[in-house]
């Protein structure tokens, strides 16, 4: 699933670095550059990708419990 157009972050690569920085979307961010861009994926109504970052940082805490 793309998480950030811009950079070509897909959900994997947020669910690793949720891992390593749990919940931190400063820390996220500066590990994949997700929203470091255009930033639309940083709002849950961003249109340009299938899940947005605050989105994507959720379900990967819902699947790591």
């Amino acid at each position: 699933m793309l998480v950030c157009d811009c950079n070509d972050v897909h959900f994997d690569a947020i669910k690793e670095a949720v891992m390593k920085h749990g919940d931190n979307i400063d820390a996220i961010m500066d590990e994949t550059d997700a929203g470091t861009t255009c930033e639309c994926c940083l709002e849950e109504e961003c249109d340009k990708v299938e899940l947005p970052l605050p989105l994507a940082i959720k379900r990967a805490m819902e699947e790591l419990a």
